[in-house]
C-alpha cells in the first residue's frame, strides 16, 4: 500500500515538474515567434470592445507556451510595417511563426483586408491603400523552413462606410490559401459575421475566449484544438457563429506536446529536479502600444526594458535612475528618496498629462518608468520657468500724518533646478524581446 502511494506521489511530482518545464522544452525543440495585433480604438470607423484584451490575453498564453511574442495594440500602417520588417528578419531562425489579429476586416475581390485603426476608407481606392492584405502578411511571415499559423478574430460587423460598401464583397472573410505548411483559423465561417461579445460581462470575444480555454491542453494537436474551440463558440452564440480553419501543414503541431514526448525529453527524474532551477525562464513579451497615430511610435532604447525585467536591489535607486534616464530628475542619483524625488515623480505625471499617482518608489512605478522613452519630460522641462520679479504697483493713497508705513516683505523663490537633458537617440528598435 505504501509503495503504491509512494509511486503515486512520485508520478504527481514528475507531472508537475514536466508541466513547469514545458515552455523551456518547447523552446529547446525549436524557436517559436508570435506577432499579435489587437485594434479597437478606430478613429473614423466604429470602435470595438475586446480586441486589445484579446490580444493581451493571447500574448500571455503564447509566452507561457514558449513563444517569443511581439504585441501591438491600436496601430496604424507605418508602425505595423516597421514592426513587421523587424519581426520578419528573425523568422528564418524559427521553426514556427504565429500571427494573431483581432479587429476590423473585410474581403474585396476574394482578398481579405485587415484594417488599421486610423483608416478612413472614404473611397474605393482607400480599401486597398489604407489596409493590410492578409495574403501579403502571410507571404512576409513565411520563412524558409517555418510552419505558419494564422488566427484571425475579425468580421465582428461590417466596418465600411455606406459610400464604399458596394466596392467590397459583402460581410465576412474569404477562403484563404497560404500555401504549404500554413494553418489559418478564422473566428467564423467564410462570408459570415462574428460576435464581438456574447454579453456585457465578457472581456473577450467568443472565439478568443474559447481559444484561451483550450490552447494549453497537453497532447492536443491543432486540429483537435479547433474542434474544441468550434464547439465552445457554437454553444456560446447559440449556433450563430462557427469558427473555420484551413490547413496545409505537413506534420501535426502541438502547442503543448504529448506527455510521452515530455517523458522522452526528461529521461531521468532526479536530473530534472537538480537541473530545473538552472533553466532559463521563458521569453517575455515586447509590447508596442499605439493610440492610432503613427507619429507616436515609442522610441525604444537598445537595452531591454519590459514588465518582466528584474527588480533592482535598491528600488529607490532604480526609480531615480529611470527618472533620470527619461529626463524627469535633475539631482544626484543616490537612492535617498525624499522631496526632490517626489517632485521628479510629479514632473513625470505632469509630462504624461496624468493625474498625480504613486509618489513612492514601488514596483509598479519602476516598471512603468522602464517603458518610457528618454525624452518623456523634455516638453515639461521647457514649460518650467523661474519666477520673474514684478514691480509692485504704487499706492494711490496720499500720505497723511496718521498714515503708517507698512513694511512689505518679498518672499524669495528658489530657482527651479534645471532638468538634466539626455541625448535624444532615435533607435528604431521596434521589437524588444525580454526574458
Amino acid at each position: 500500500m505504501f509503495d503504491r502511494f509512494s509511486q503515486f506521489l512520485r508520478l504527481c511530482l514528475f507531472g508537475m515538474v514536466a508541466l513547469a518545464l514545458l515552455p523551456a522544452l518547447a523552446e529547446a525543440a525549436g524557436r517559436k515567434l508570435a506577432l499579435v495585433v489587437g485594434n479597437q480604438a478606430y478613429t473614423a470607423l466604429p470602435g470595438l470592445k475586446t480586441p486589445v484584451e484579446d490580444a493581451q490575453a493571447v500574448s500571455n498564453a503564447l509566452r507561457n507556451l514558449g513563444f517569443e511574442v511581439t504585441l501591438l495594440t491600436d496601430v496604424g500602417p507605418a508602425v505595423f510595417q516597421a514592426v513587421l520588417g523587424t519581426f520578419t528578419a528573425q523568422i528564418d531562425e524559427a521553426d514556427t511563426v504565429l500571427f494573431y489579429y483581432s479587429g476590423h476586416a473585410f474581403q474585396k475581390d476574394g482578398v481579405n483586408h485587415l484594417v488599421p485603426v486610423n483608416a478612413r476608407l472614404a473611397d474605393a481606392k482607400a480599401l486597398d491603400s489604407e489596409t493590410w492584405r492578409l495574403d501579403d502578411i502571410a507571404k512576409a511571415l513565411k520563412g524558409k523552413t517555418s510552419q505558419l499559423l494564422l488566427f484571425v478574430d475579425a468580421c465582428r460587423d461590417n466596418p465600411l462606410p455606406e459610400a464604399v460598401r458596394g466596392a467590397a464583397d459583402g460581410g465576412g472573410l474569404a477562403q484563404f490559401d497560404g500555401g504549404a505548411d500554413t494553418f489559418v483559423a478564422f473566428a467564423t465561417a467564410p462570408g459570415q459575421v462574428a460576435w464581438d461579445k456574447v454579453d456585457a460581462a465578457s472581456v473577450n470575444s467568443p472565439f478568443t475566449a474559447a481559444l484561451l480555454v483550450h490552447i494549453a491542453k497537453a497532447g492536443q494537436n491543432i486540429s483537435d484544438l479547433m474542434i474544441a474551440v468550434r464547439n465552445d463558440v457554437e454553444t456560446a452564440t447559440g449556433g450563430k457563429q462557427t469558427p473555420w480553419e484551413q490547413s496545409s501543414l505537413r506534420e501535426q503541431f502541438y502547442f503543448v506536446p504529448p506527455v510521452a514526448e515530455v517523458a522522452e525529453a526528461l529521461p531521468e527524474f532526479e536530473m530534472v529536479v537538480n537541473q530545473s532551477s538552472t533553466l532559463a525562464p521563458p521569453p517575455g513579451i515586447a509590447v508596442i502600444g499605439q493610440t492610432a497615430g503613427d507619429d507616436k511610435l515609442a522610441l525604444l532604447e537598445s537595452d531591454t526594458r519590459s514588465l518582466n525585467a528584474p527588480l533592482p536591489e535598491n528600488l529607490a535607486l532604480g526609480v531615480q535612475t529611470q527618472l533620470d534616464r527619461i529626463g524627469c530628475y535633475g539631482m544626484q542619483v543616490d537612492g535617498d528618496w525624499g522631496n526632490g524625488s517626489r517632485r521628479a515623480m510629479a514632473a513625470y505625471y505632469e509630462a504624461k498629462k496624468a493625474a498625480p499617482g504613486e509618489m513612492e518608489p514601488t514596483e509598479a512605478v519602476y516598471r512603468a518608468l522602464l517603458a518610457e522613452p528618454v525624452n518623456t519630460c523634455e516638453k515639461a522641462a521647457v514649460a518650467v520657468k523661474a519666477p520673474t520679479k514684478t514691480t509692485p504697483k504704487k499706492s494711490t493713497t496720499k500720505k497723511t500724518s496718521t498714515t503708517k508705513k507698512v513694511a512689505t516683505t518679498t518672499k524669495k523663490v528658489a530657482p527651479v533646478a534645471p532638468v538634466k537633458k539626455k541625448p535624444t537617440c532615435k533607435f528604431m528598435v521596434i521589437a524588444v524581446v525580454c526574458s
